[in-house]
């Protein structure tokens, strides 16, 4: 995940809600598209369209996953919404109640306190499509191949978006990337700390999208994917500053000898970004993938 402006806030309400504009535009359109064209041709060709979805949400948060796919996918849906914060599950669904889908059809939601590990144990029964947004960093190897050898056993498609793929670049006025010394190693030293162990093991960080598709390949999925970048200009700054707060603490928990250079390399870039002479680019990356039961129902070409 792209990193909050502590290890606190990690999945803070404050940090989901100041992130979500910048999800929401950076998200592939063309894999929701064929997300929902699979969902409606697995549902049976008659009424199909009033063919209840299961739809699971794994680490959902405040919901902000829901609130971009619900209304872009047609036919009724049934949310099962899955997080270890009770609180944020509260959020979820005062939140997304109101919402229909893309045809005016009713959203029926469900939530669910588990961990992740519960969630692919026990989550997915009957799930249709399988949806997660920013969390796979987080996680091991071994938890990324549990949940695909659960997706499969579900027969389930999968829609995950913005796992985070390493580039990062910052853009002179101009556009033109920047790339000195001190952004190499600041940089090189944010992925060694994403990849650190959270709890259960060395974390994917940005190997995650990598290690998804070829674990889903493995198993017989079809699997397309897109880039997702965040875009942050003048118009994002608070979520930038909030980035760039999250980037330091990280470096001094990484490199705590070299607390002066990170010092002065967070003043200068973000410095650079308040006077609007930097823009920044944070990649991301969208997958989704069809079971090898779908017959090529939806399957990405």
């Amino acid at each position: 995940m792209s990193m909050p402006p502590s290890a606190d806030a990690l999945f803070s309400d404050q940090w989901l809600t100041l992130r979500e504009p910048a999800d929401h535009r950076a998200r592939d359109a063309q894999l929701t598209h064929a997300a929902d064209r699979w969902l409606s041709r697995r549902a049976t060709p008659v009424r199909a369209l009033e063919i209840q979805r299961t739809l699971v949400d794994l680490g959902c948060g405040s919901g902000s996953n829901l609130r971009y796919l619900a209304p872009r996918l047609h036919g009724a849906q049934h949310w099962r919404l899955i997080d270890h914060d009770a609180e944020l599950l509260a959020h979820a669904r005062l939140r997304c109640e109101p919402l229909v889908s893309a045809d005016g059809q009713p959203i029926h939601l469900e939530t669910r306190e588990l961990s992740l590990v519960d969630a692919w144990k026990h989550g997915l029964q009957g799930a249709d499509l399988v949806t997660a947004s920013a969390l796979f960093d987080l996680l091991t190897t071994a938890d990324a191949d549990a949940l695909a050898e659960t997706c499969h056993i579900n027969n389930c498609a999968v829609l995950f978006a913005l796992s985070v793929d390493g580039h990062i670049r910052f853009h002179d006025a101009s556009g033109a990337p920047l790339f000195s010394d001190d952004d190499q190693f600041m940089l090189a030293a944010l992925e060694a700390h994403q990849r650190r162990d959270k709890g259960s093991g060395s974390a994917m960080g940005t190997q995650a999208p990598r290690h998804l598709r070829e674990s889903l390949h493995r198993r017989g999925y079809h699997v397309r994917e897109a880039t997702s970048p965040w875009r942050l200009g003048p118009e994002s700054l608070p979520l930038a500053e909030a980035l760039l707060a999250g980037w330091r603490s990280a470096l001094d928990e990484q490199l705590p000898q070299q607390s002066r250079r990170i010092e002065r390399w967070h003043t200068q870039r973000l410095e650079g970004l308040m006077r609007e002479q930097l823009t920044l680019t944070v990649g991301h990356r969208d997958l989704f993938a069809t079971p090898p039961e779908s017959d090529g129902v939806g399957a990405p070409a």
